[in-house]
């Protein structure tokens, strides 16, 4: 039976703001490289694939934060698979301070993609090589909820231009600065105050070097909405509940 894998951290500099806590988008880039090291262990890595023209994008996120630990603090990242269907790949975490609580749980679900067809992979073929790493363990908290389109009430919009440092291997924008983003536009008062919340994001179309992303920012009654599209094409939706 296929078991939970762990990744050891710290909060180094680089990850703080000026609150010496952690920053949410550099928690969320811990265990997205966990993901990403505990595929390559395993065999089914974006270098793996690579040789097959495929690779593995990230849909959907769902990210519940209860505290952000200070600069230095030692952490763990566990990482496990709980199941997948035909699309989609469901991938969680949960980020353990040293006396094995948990500060942060996430689901994330994966589709893999034809990297010259720009089109996804049925996950069912892949059976075979795959099921041996699906944990018999719930996802730990509920997965990415739904986001409707924003209604454009109180909305404040920014612009951003794709430059080099934006972009991942995949040729388009990196998970981490879109979250960036979008955690840019949320009030300094409440980032600072160290409020727990709940952060959901869905990736629903490719952004790439030299467009012009527009990014909307909608006050709403529990939190803020957000989309960011480029031209026609909205590319992700997210929210922040505070709790």
């Amino acid at each position: 039976m296929a078991e939970k894998s762990y990744f050891s951290h710290e909060v180094e500099p680089q990850d703080v703001d000026f609150t010496l806590r952690a920053k949410a988008p550099s928690l969320i880039m811990a265990a997205l490289n966990a993901a990403g090291r505990d595929a390559h262990v395993k065999g089914f890595g974006v270098d793996e694939l690579g040789t097959e023209n495929r690779t593995w994008v990230l849909a959907r996120m769902a990210i519940e934060l209860d505290r952000r630990p200070l600069q230095y603090t030692p952490y763990r990242v566990e990482t496990w698979i709980s199941g997948y269907n035909r699309a989609l790949s469901t991938r969680n975490f949960r980020l353990l301070d040293e006396n094995g609580e948990a500060f942060a749980r996430i689901v994330s679900q994966w589709a893999m993609l034809d990297i010259e067809r720009r089109t996804s992979v049925d996950l069912s073929l892949l059976a075979a090589a795959h099921d041996r790493f699906v944990v018999d363990a719930p996802s730990p908290i509920d997965p990415p909820c739904r986001l409707r389109p924003l209604a454009g009430e109180a909305a404040v919009t920014e612009e951003h231009r794709v430059r080099y440092g934006d972009i991942d291997f995949n040729r388009h924008v990196n998970t981490i600065r879109y979250i960036e983003m979008i955690f840019d536009c949320l009030p300094v008062e409440a980032l600072a105050a160290d409020r727990p919340f709940r952060f959901d994001i869905h990736f629903l179309h490719e952004s790439t070097l030299g467009e012009t992303l527009r990014i909307v920012c909608e006050e709403q009654p529990e939190g803020f909405g957000f989309e960011i599209a480029a031209g026609e094409h909205v590319c992700v939706r997210a929210s922040v509940r505070w709790k």
